[in-house]
C-alpha cells in the first residue's frame, strides 16, 4: 500500500487539474438498444500528457486486450504518463481507447509501463481535507457507463478494499433532448469560501440546452481520522439556455452559517414576443453533508 507521505510527493505541481481541463463522454439516445460504438465521444489524451488513474485497485496490463497479464495494480491517483494512444475498443459496457502509460511504482522504484483503458483515466485530481479530520484525501472525476460524472474520494490510510466511497452526478448531454452523457469541469471550493471543502462540477454544452452545475461533499466519521466517509450529491442545480427562454442561476456561500445562497433568473418570451423576467432567492442549509432547502431563513 502507498502510504500517504509517499502519495504526497507523487502529486508535487500535478495536483490541481489544468483550468481548461474537461472530461467528456456521450452517445447519441439509440431508439432500440445500445447505441453503436462507433457514436461515442469521448476525451482523448495526447503522448506526454501527465493523467490520473480515476479508480483503485486499477490494473496495468501487458497489453491492450482486457484480459492482458496484470504488471500492477495502481490506487485511485496516481499520476500516470501517456506514452502512446492504441485501438479505439469496447470493454464491457463501455467504448473508449487503450493507452500505454508509465507509472512510479508504489515502492518509489523505476516507472513501470503498461496500458489502461481510456475510462480509468481522468484530467481530475484533487488532495484536501475534504472532511475536516486532519487528513488529506484524493479525489477523482471519471464518466460511468450510464453517462454520469463519477466522484471518488480515497482514505490513503485506510486497508483496500473499503478505502473509496463514490457518488454519481448528471452530466447535460451534447445533444438537447437526443443524448446522454457530456462534458464536465471540476474545481475545488475551499472551506473558507462555502463552510466546507466541496468538489464543483460543471456540465455546459456549447450548444443551447440543458446545464447543471452540482457540489459534491464527503463528510467522515465526526472528524475522526483514519476511518472512510461518504461522498454525498450536496446541492445540484439546473438550467436552460434555449433562447428566447433562459433558466440561469448565481451561487454563493455564507461560509461561517454554512448556508449556500441561489439567486435564480427565468426569462420567458411572453405571447406578445416581449421577454419577462423572474428572479427568485433560494437559501439552503448545510446539515449532515447536504445543502437542503430552507424556509423561513432570517436575512442575513
Amino acid at each position: 500500500m502507498m502510504t500517504s507521505a509517499l502519495l504526497v510527493s507523487l502529486t508535487l505541481a500535478q495536483s490541481a487539474p489544468a483550468s481548461d481541463a474537461v472530461l467528456e463522454y456521450s452517445a447519441p439516445m439509440a431508439e432500440e438498444g445500445a447505441p453503436d460504438p462507433a457514436s461515442f465521444e469521448f476525451t482523448a489524451f495526447t503522448a506526454g500528457q501527465t493523467v490520473y488513474m480515476g479508480v483503485d485497485e486499477a490494473n496495468l496490463r501487458a497489453s491492450a486486450a482486457a484480459d492482458g497479464s496484470v504488471v500492477r495494480t495502481l490506487m485511485l491517483g496516481t499520476p500516470v504518463k501517456v506514452l502512446k494512444a492504441g485501438a479505439r475498443a469496447k470493454v464491457g459496457d463501455y467504448v473508449n481507447t487503450w493507452y500505454q502509460v508509465s507509472a512510479v511504482d508504489a515502492k518509489g522504484a523505476a516507472p513501470v509501463t503498461g496500458w489502461v483503458f481510456g475510462n480509468t483515466l481522468t484530467p481530475f485530481r484533487f488532495e484536501a481535507d475534504l472532511d475536516g479530520d486532519g487528513e488529506l484525501e484524493v479525489a477523482t472525476v471519471v464518466m460511468s457507463n450510464e453517462f454520469k460524472a463519477r466522484v471518488r474520494v480515497l482514505e490513503p490510510n485506510v486497508k483496500p478494499p473499503r478505502r473509496v466511497s463514490s457518488v454519481d452526478v448528471a452530466v447535460a448531454s451534447t445533444v438537447y433532448g437526443g443524448g446522454q452523457g457530456g462534458p464536465v469541469t471540476v474545481k475545488l471550493v475551499p472551506a473558507k469560501e462555502a463552510g466546507v471543502t466541496l468538489l464543483r462540477l460543471d456540465s455546459a454544452p456549447e450548444r443551447c440546452g440543458d446545464f447543471v452545475t452540482s457540489y459534491v461533499s464527503y463528510t467522515g466519521a465526526n472528524g475522526k481520522p483514519g476511518v472512510l466517509g461518504r461522498a454525498k450529491l450536496a446541492l445540484e442545480l439546473g438550467g436552460l439556455m434555449d433562447p428566447p427562454n433562459e433558466s440561469t442561476f448565481k451561487v454563493s456561500f455564507q461560509a461561517a452559517a454554512k448556508r449556500a445562497l441561489v439567486v435564480r433568473t427565468n426569462v420567458e418570451e411572453e405571447e406578445e414576443g416581449k421577454p419577462q423576467t423572474v428572479t427568485e432567492r433560494e437559501v439552503y442549509q448545510w446539515k449532515d453533508g447536504v445543502f437542503a432547502q430552507a424556509k423561513n431563513v432570517a436575512k442575513p
